[in-house]
């Protein structure tokens, strides 16, 4: 027989879990972790001990059996491994994003799509300005993406200032700002390229989506499907991350069956058990066992795959895939002359003015127009000082510019070390700026409403 008395050891423990409970599904806490990884990264590559921090990235990791080696550093395994899993994640998110959030409508859909696509062109262009004919010029993709993860939690800070369907409205814009980001990584930042390879990736990624409309909705299939596919597409020479976006793309959205009778047939069940005399033993009794069961496999197939996976994964990848990149790659070594001449260079110019300048005449400038000729709305409560103070976080692209850069520069570890500095330094004066803008606004608009206010017992 259950007893529902719960004794002290149990209270204190949930007196505990919950507020932790709380604290990590947070969506600050997510920022919290990137920001605690990032600067131990800078304090550890700064450090006398910065020689164990190179080692520990560098270290190869692997395996072999008979003749088959395989073998990579712990940096790569981050970058073109677990990141595939943060890039699936996002595909995820960008189709349940078109085929019923923010970018489903189409009205919202054009004003955002028109907003990401200005913010990703004018910082392109302003950092080809400063690098035009340079070797550097292939790192231009650097400044276009918006890091979403840091630009949430920088948005709640002033969250108590600012409409709720804001903060949907930057993670609509950053999903467009990474689909782009993307295309930019699968084009223009693939070396060689393996025909054989690539048809074989291409070829799993069709056989998924043909099980997906076949019904098919076994995670353990999908999974090594998409592993076959990941593993075919690094072969190939495009960056096996656009594996993980196009893998998420052929998982199901839809329920496996109606939900009204699956509903009703686990109610028939539940009613049945409420109506037994004694209690529900599901300990003891394999009826009341099976039939607990049996609802749960309901509510399983009511739902969808797409969403139930995108649920499993959230905590993973904020809490340890995206630290653990950050990690591995924020570590810059840097005294202040070395900050200052990173700044001075051509990459770290196009980059700092491009996030912190582009993003915002680029994003604001196309609200602007998209406003005055009709091609779009905005979401109800937000007005174009919002997509303003919006237009101005946007410059924080930490993960996303970091990725790009790493592949960019790869081999020149000068314009790769200016590179990251920008991105650091533009990443904060973007969140800064942005922050200071909505507290601004935020406090004008507050006084102007008190002075119209007319004051009581007045004549």
């Amino acid at each position: 027989m259950a007893n529902d008395s719960k004794n002290i050891l149990q209270r204190g423990l949930e007196n505990i879990h919950d507020p932790f409970s709380d604290f990590i599904r947070a969506q600050t806490t997510s920022s919290l972790f990137l920001l605690v990884a990032t600067i131990a990264a800078l304090l550890w590559a700064n450090s006398a001990y910065s020689s164990t921090y190179q080692n520990l990235i560098h270290t190869p990791i692997g395996f072999f059996v008979g003749e088959f080696e395989l073998r990579a550093s712990l940096k790569h395994i981050i970058n073109d491994g677990l990141m595939v899993i943060f890039f699936f994640l996002l595909g995820l998110e960008i189709k349940r994003e078109v085929l019923a959030g923010d970018l489903a409508r189409p009205e919202n859909r054009r004003m955002l799509i028109f907003c990401a696509v200005g913010g990703m062109v004018c910082p392109a262009v302003i950092y080809s300005l400063f690098n035009w004919s340079l070797d550097s010029q292939i790192g231009w993709g650097i400044p276009m993406a918006t890091d979403a993860a840091f630009a949430l939690g920088v948005l709640t800070i002033v969250r108590k200032h600012i409409p709720v369907s804001l903060l949907a409205f930057i993670v609509g814009l950053a999903i467009v700002d990474d689909i782009g980001a993307i295309l930019v990584i699968a084009i223009f930042y693939t070396q060689e390229i393996s025909a054989m390879h690539l048809t074989s990736a291409f070829a799993l990624i069709a056989f998924l989506a043909v099980a997906n409309r076949a019904g098919v909705r076994q995670p353990l299939f999908y999974f090594i499907i998409g592993v076959a596919a990941w593993w075919m597409m690094l072969k190939s020479g495009v960056h096996p991350t656009v594996a993980g976006v196009a893998i998420a793309l052929t998982v199901p959205a839809r329920p496996k069956l109606a939900s009204g009778k699956l509903l009703d047939k686990a109610e028939s069940i539940i009613s049945a058990m409420q109506k037994k005399t004694k209690e529900v033993d599901v300990l003891g009794s394999k009826r009341d066992h099976e039939q607990v069961l049996e609802v749960r496999d309901f509510a399983e197939r009511v739902s969808t795959p797409l969403r139930r996976w995108e649920d499993a994964l959230d905590l993973p990848v904020a809490l340890f895939v995206l630290p653990l990149f950050a990690l591995a790659n924020a570590g810059v070594a840097f005294s202040l002359s070395s900050f200052i001449e990173s700044l001075q260079h051509p990459t770290g110019l196009g980059i700092a003015t491009g996030l912190v300048v582009g993003k915002f005449v680029g994003i604001s400038g196309a609200c602007w127009l998209g406003l005055r000729y009709k091609i779009g709305c905005l979401p109800d409560g937000i007005n174009l000082q919002h997509v303003i103070g919006v237009s101005l976080i946007a410059g924080v692209g930490f993960t996303m510019s970091t990725f790009i850069a790493t592949l960019g520069f790869d081999t020149q570890p000068v314009h790769l070390h200016s590179a990251k500095t920008s991105i650091l330094f533009a990443s904060v004066l973007s969140a800064i700026l942005g922050v200071l803008y909505i507290r601004i606004v935020s406090t004008k608009k507050h006084n102007k409403t008190l002075n119209s206010t007319p004051k009581s017992g007045a004549n």
